[in-house]
C-alpha cells in the first residue's frame, strides 16, 4: 500500500507541475500580448483562446496535487478531539465525497464533451477545436477521482491499524 501511495503522490506531483507550467504559459502569452500591443503592434492572434485552454488545463491538472497533499482549504468541525481511528474514518468519508464529486464532474462532462465534438465547435478567434478544452477537464477529473480513492484506502488503513501507513514528508511542498 505504501508503494502504491507513493506512486500516486508522484503522479499527482507530475500532473501538478504540468498544470503549473500551463499557468506559466498563460501568463507569458498574456504578458507578451500586452507588450506587443504597447509597442504599437496588433498583439498575438488567439491570446484569449490559448490562455483559456491553459487555465482549464492548469485548474484540472493541479486539483489532484491539492488532494494528495491535503492542501485544500478545510474546516475542522470537531474531529480533532476524536481518537486517531475515528478521525481517519471521518477523513475517509470526506475523501470519498471528494472522489464522488470529481467522478460526477467527469461523468457529466463526457456528455457535454461529446456534444461539443459532435457539433464540431471551435473557438472564436483562432478556431481551436473546443473538444481540446474538455480533454484536461475530463482527464483531470477522472484522475483525481481515482487518486482520491487511494487516499480513501490510506485513511481506512489508518482506521483499521491505528497508525499512518504512508505519512507525507512535506505537506507544504512548492511545485
Amino acid at each position: 500500500m505504501t508503494v502504491f501511495y507513493r506512486l500516486a503522490e508522484q503522479a499527482a506531483g507530475w500532473a501538478g507541475k504540468l498544470g503549473a507550467f500551463c499557468a506559466l504559459l498563460a501568463g507569458l502569452f498574456t504578458c507578451l500580448d500586452i507588450a506587443i500591443r504597447n509597442l504599437g503592434g496588433q498583439g498575438i492572434l488567439g491570446t484569449v483562446d490559448i490562455t483559456q485552454l491553459m487555465i482549464v488545463a492548469c485548474a484540472f491538472l493541479t486539483i489532484p496535487y491539492g488532494f494528495i497533499t491535503d492542501s485544500h482549504v478545510s474546516v475542522d468541525i470537531g474531529i480533532s478531539w476524536l481518537p486517531l481511528r475515528a478521525q481517519a474514518l471521518c477523513r475517509a468519508f470526506a475523501a470519498l465525497l471528494g472522489a464522488a464529486l470529481m467522478f460526477a464532474i467527469g461523468w457529466f462532462g463526457i456528455g457535454q464533451a461529446s456534444t461539443v465534438a459532435l457539433m464540431g465547435d471551435r473557438s472564436q478567434t483562432i478556431g481551436l477545436p473546443m473538444i481540446w478544452f474538455w480533454y484536461p477537464l475530463l482527464g483531470g477529473a477522472f484522475f483525481t477521482a481515482a487518486l482520491v480513492l487511494v487516499i480513501v484506502l490510506r485513511h481506512l488503513a489508518v482506521a483499521v491499524t491505528g497508525r499512518d501507513i504512508a505519512p507525507s514528508e512535506s505537506k507544504a511542498e512548492v511545485l
